[in-house]
């Protein structure tokens, strides 16, 4: 019987509740979270519990992480794993949810989206100069760098356009 397996992520931009409610499914079945895994989430085979999984983004130094941590386990979330400024949490079904007002949901999915812009901007701008540099030297490798970058520009944007919907949905109607 296998005590590992792998469970692919929806891409947290688009589908975070999703994800969450995934592992939350998994859980129940009797495989938990530990790890995040690239483009995706690391279980290990357990009892089955009842849990809800919470997701939070925040940039933090080491100092003040153990007060981050502290902060959520005291209103009744247990660390499960982080990586790069997303750390993910369970707890009882019943918990109350961190996030409750619009205001604080706002906040969460500003700091989640903080980078995106910035990356749609840069690989826009990185995908008009490897075109031109292609158009001039007509380098094979010039067309795939271009290719490359084209395609990180457009998945960029794609999520900026995401997260500014989830923004909205989340101003006019209270949910994400």
């Amino acid at each position: 019987m296998r005590h590992k397996k792998y469970m692919s992520s929806g891409g947290l931009a688009f589908s975070e509740k999703k994800d969450m409610q995934k592992l939350a499914k998994q859980a129940a079945k009797g495989w938990h979270l530990q790890d995040f895994a690239f483009m995706g989430y690391r279980l290990v085979r357990g009892e089955p519990k009842q849990v809800q999984y919470m997701i939070d983004y925040r940039t933090i130094d080491e100092a003040e992480e153990q007060e981050y941590l502290d902060m959520f386990e005291h209103a009744g979330w247990t660390f499960v794993c982080g990586s790069y400024g997303m750390y993910i949490f369970e707890a009882p079904i019943d918990a109350a949810p961190i996030y409750t007002d619009v205001d604080t949901k706002q906040d969460k999915l500003k700091r989640s989206a903080s980078f995106i812009p910035k990356l749609a901007l840069v690989s826009t701008v990185l995908t008009l100069i490897s075109f031109w540099i292609y158009y001039v030297t007509d380098s094979w490798i010039a067309a795939i760098v271009c290719l490359l970058l084209f395609i990180l520009a457009v998945l960029s944007i794609w999520m900026t356009a995401t997260f500014y919907y989830r923004s909205l949905k989340l101003i006019r109607k209270g949910e994400d």
